[in-house]
């Protein structure tokens, strides 16, 4: 058991009704003026803007990029999950103006190496790179934000952070493919370069936040144990090693391969080693009590993860149903999904401004999962048939559930927590995000490559049917015979449903964690610690 006194024991209750009490004694913050706040906006959402851009942009460029390379790695993702700790604590430790820049920074010179890359080995590492600092950009944005305006005023904002993720969602397979073809890939990197030199441009002339006096006193010695180095890198290579499982599994190499396997086992090992030391010694615990034992941090970053990652599954597989049964090219195909981004991304800012106008941010959290439920099921009923109005309909609903439920679980993370515990929470959530992400899209892939086998075979007896589910499913009429095409879209049409069902059941599971959440009014603003901004 862990080693608890009665102080650390404090239940979530205690310490949000402690933070109430304490805000009569916290000196009054001088936020910035409604002109500089609007600026700061401007800035996150163009930084928000560019995480959303950098995830799809090469979406249309991948297929020139492996011409020249033949290799490109999702080794973004990677870095930029395994680090969502390391930049909660130095968040949480240092200037969050200075650790945002920096963040940037790395972005950029990763970004910049990427356009210069002359083999595949240098653009890998240059991805990885930029990995590292996209990692603490999105967190940043978030904490920018919390440090330039009180919290009742943060709902509307940050739906409008979520807003420009979004929309760039949309806008980036569209500007990566007019790059690709009218210029070079190499432009899909290099565009991050002006927009990071805009946006650390203006963090460095409008935003204002001064160090927690709590850490300023602080040593580069107690500092460093105060990181926590030993659980925070056994913590890291845990999640290294079964991310890259999750991204090798099922895609380079079968599930059941040695390699995946030992990589499951490795994680699962280091898993314990970390539990271990959280353990038997209290004095390296990574995590503080009050984030363990309150209920409503962990609800929201379940809530945040279920959604989220049914929203990834749909964006993958969305675009493939398309393909296969509609016969649409891969541009066709992206714009075929745009109702469900724009619902996703209008519905982002409504949820927000609602939110900010009662005060609570359950609502939009139980809207969220109780539409991305029935969105999700429906999506799964789809068939050759199936109309127009009925895609684009359903598409809605599902955009309007995950717009409404996604955003507020950061809210929850700034209500319940005490200001130098926000950083840590807000990574905690990105990282669980991105966590389920990858586990619900190597579920996806899993069922649909089952059910695709499953369904050629009987059919087409004796097809090879290894390797379908990596088959591009815009060259159906290449693989197969006029006479097989016709008994063969009905099975790709109901092997994506299938995976349909994953955010269907996301969305169930994200409704009770949602009910489970303390109903606790923004318009009471819990203590804003020692941070303060104008």
């Amino acid at each position: 058991m862990l080693d608890l006194n009665k102080e650390e024991a404090a239940t979530p209750e205690k310490t949000i009704a402690q933070n109430d009490q304490e805000q009569t004694d916290v000196p009054e913050i001088e936020y910035p003026t409604p002109f500089k706040l609007a600026l700061i906006v401007l800035i996150i959402c163009v930084a928000g803007f560019l995480c959303g851009l950098d995830q799809t942009i090469l979406a249309a460029a991948v297929p020139k990029i492996t011409n020249d390379f033949q290799a490109l790695g999702d080794i973004a993702c990677l870095t930029s999950a395994t680090l969502q700790l390391v930049y909660g604590r130095l968040y949480s430790l240092f200037s969050i103006k200075l650790v945002y820049i920096g963040a940037l920074f790395v972005f950029g010179v990763g970004s910049l190496l990427c356009t210069l890359a002359q083999n595949s080995i240098t653009l890998v590492v240059s991805r990885a790179i930029s990995g590292c600092g996209a990692a603490g950009i999105f967190s940043g944005n978030v904490l920018v934000l919390a440090a330039s305006c009180p919290l009742e005023k943060r709902p509307g904002l940050s739906g409008l952070i979520f807003s420009s993720v979004g929309l760039a969602s949309v806008a980036g397979p569209f500007i990566g493919g007019a790059l690709t073809d009218g210029v070079t890939w190499r432009w899909c990197f290099g565009v991050n370069l002006p927009l990071v030199a805009l946006i650390i441009t203006g963090v460095c002339f409008f935003v204002r936040i001064s160090v927690n006096e709590g850490t300023k006193q602080l040593n580069w010695g107690e500092k460093a144990k105060r990181f926590d180095i030993p659980g925070t890198l056994i913590l890291s290579a845990s999640l290294v090693s079964f991310i890259l499982a999750l991204q090798l599994g099922g895609s380079k190499y079968p599930w059941g391969s040695a390699r995946v396997i030992i990589l499951f086992v490795i994680s699962g090992l280091v898993f314990c080693g970390f539990v271990a030391l959280q353990v038997f010694v209290p004095t390296q615990r990574s995590f503080p009590v009050s984030i363990i034992r309150n209920r409503n941090v962990l609800l929201a970053t379940f809530v945040n993860g279920f959604i989220s990652s049914g929203l990834f599954v749909q964006i993958t597989y969305l675009p493939v149903w398309f393909q296969a049964v509609k016969n649409a090219s891969a541009l066709r195909s992206g714009v075929m999904i745009c109702p469900m981004i724009i619902a996703f991304v209008v519905m982002c800012a409504v949820s927000g401004g609602v939110t900010q106008r009662i005060g609570y941010y359950n609502p939009a959290m139980i809207f969220g999962a109780v539409f991305s439920a029935i969105g999700g099921g429906l999506l799964s009923t789809f068939n050759v048939n199936t109309a127009s109005s009925k895609w684009v309909g359903y598409q809605i609903l599902y955009g309007l559930g995950a717009g409404a439920g996604v955003p507020p679980c950061v809210l929850v993370i700034q209500t319940v927590l005490s200001t130098e515990d926000i950083p840590l929470g807000v990574s905690l959530t990105n990282l669980f995000q991105m966590l389920w992400s990858s586990i619900a899209v190597a579920t996806a892939q899993t069922i649909f490559g089952n059910e695709l086998a499953k369904g050629i075979a009987a059919v087409i007896p004796g097809f090879d049917v290894r390797g379908l589910s990596y088959t591009g499913a815009s060259h159906l009429a290449i693989i197969y015979s006029p006479s097989q095409l016709e008994n063969v879209v009905p099975i790709y049409s109901t092997a994506i449903g299938k995976t349909f069902l994953i955010t269907a059941s996301l969305g169930c599971v994200g409704l009770f964690c949602a009910l489970g959440l303390q109903w606790k009014s923004m318009k009471k603003t819990v203590a804003e610690g020692e941070v303060s901004a104008n």
